[in-house]
Parts: structure tokens; C-alpha cells; sequence
């Protein structure tokens, strides 16, 4: 919806409260608020779907490394 996925709805939302609990100029909130959807659009151009959602995933996840062939030791 809008060229954006649902986790980057929820950084928008994350950022709507926060920035309507600090402050109560609502013209600098909603401009703080449609620049970060700008960005977020321009970030995501040119990049596969869910690309958000997996990149997150991947720095989420538990990594280890292996030896080749020790995997089983």
C-alpha cells in the first residue's frame, strides 16, 4: 500500500507517536512524518519486494560459521 511494506508501516507509526508525544506543532509533526515516508520511497526504489522485512530478518538471526566438512563434529 502506498509503495510500502507493513514493516515499513510500523517504523512509520513508531515514528507518528513519538513525534506527536514530543511535540504539538501538528504542521512540523506531519512534515517530519511525510519525509520520512519520502525517504522510506526513495530508499526502497529500485529494490525486490520484501526487501525491507528480509533485510531485517537477516540482521535478526543468529549467525555461525563452520569449517567446511566440520559441520557434524
Amino acid at each position: 500500500m502506498f509503495g510500502l511494506e507493513i514493516a515499513d508501516f510500523l517504523v512509520l507509526a513508531v515514528l507518528y507517536a513519538v513525534v506527536f508525544l514530543v511535540s504539538t506543532n501538528i504542521f512540523i509533526n506531519l512534515a517530519l512524518v511525510a519525509s520520512a515516508y519520502l525517504g522510506l520511497r526513495l530508499y526502497k526504489r529500485g529494490k525486490p519486494p520484501q526487501y525491507s522485512t528480509m533485510l531485517l530478518r537477516f540482521l535478526m538471526t543468529p549467525k555461525f560459521y563452520t569449517l567446511q566438512g566440520k559441520e557434524n563434529q
